[in-house]
């Protein structure tokens, strides 16, 4: 084992402890419920939409359709700006009835169970890939930062533990109940992310390039051409581009979760 496997498997360690301090401090009453029960969370949480997909997924799509891996944010962005007529009449039915899932909200809506569990069948089917891209991005990320052949292995520890997390924090509980300390650290996670991605962002704007003058001289240049040999996405892809991304909004299992059974009040989605 080399010094950076050793070094990114302790970096790994250290935010996996953070990330398990953050649901200590909420789960013994440390944090005030004024702060775990802020819509300030709640919005932060929403940030489990941000997976690999975010960095990976998106930025292959950039690379190959230009501008059409805005799909992936558009989306949802129109998903919550038709709350009023959409999110906000599910989320009072899911309140009204406590539905905890998809598959809870299809049983009650065709009053069977067989319509229920075909809704469970389908999201494992779509959520599997998912999964795997989570664990995938891991190894090539270690592989990347250290050559070790045993970058696998670190991935599926790595999400060994953060599975283990979220069942401790968010299986001791029943499902009926909002989840704040699950929720606390999605949040403080997302905020974790955000940081992140302005980190990049910086290096991008001030490393790569040398400020917004650069930048902009680059996007007039070397870029537009670049832009102009992409192959841009017809009409009929971007559609499906969006319907998918709205739809995956609130429809994959995570988000339903955070979406509408992790809710306070309606104002949330509004």
């Amino acid at each position: 084992m080399n010094a950076e496997l050793i070094g990114v498997v302790l970096l790994g360690l250290s935010y996996l402890g953070l990330l398990f301090g953050c649901g200590m401090a909420v789960e013994r009453g440390w944090v005030p419920v004024r702060i775990t029960r802020h819509p300030m969370v709640y919005t932060l949480a929403l940030g489990v939409y941000a997976s690999a997909w975010a960095i990976y997924g998106s930025i292959e799509l950039a690379a190959n359709a230009g501008f059409g891996y805005l799909a992936y944010y558009l989306g949802p962005a129109g998903a919550f700006l038709l709350a009023p007529v959409l999110l906000v009449p599910i989320q009072r039915i899911t309140r009204t009835y406590q539905l905890s899932s998809l598959a809870d909200l299809f049983a009650f809506r065709y009053r069977s169970r067989w319509a229920g569990t075909l809704v469970t069948l389908l999201s494992l089917i779509a959520v599997l890939p998912l999964l795997g891209i989570q664990v995938h991005t891991l190894s090539d990320a270690v592989q990347l930062l250290t050559g070790s052949r045993y970058s696998s292995a670190v991935a599926l520890l790595f999400c060994a533990v953060i599975a283990g997390c979220a069942v401790l924090f968010g299986a001791r509980h029943s499902h009926r109940h909002r989840h704040d300390t699950l929720l606390s650290v999605i949040a403080f996670e997302s905020v974790i992310k955000l940081l992140a991605m302005l980190g990049l962002g910086a290096i991008a704007l001030w490393w790569v390039f040398d400020g917004p003058q650069d930048l902009q001289r680059w996007l007039e240049g070397p870029g537009a051409a670049l832009q102009s040999a992409t192959p841009q996405l017809e009409a009929p892809q971007w559609r499906t581009l969006l319907l998918l991304f709205f739809a995956a909004a609130f429809m994959m299992p995570h988000l339903f979760q955070i979406t509408f059974a992790e809710s306070l009040s309606r104002h949330t989605l509004l």
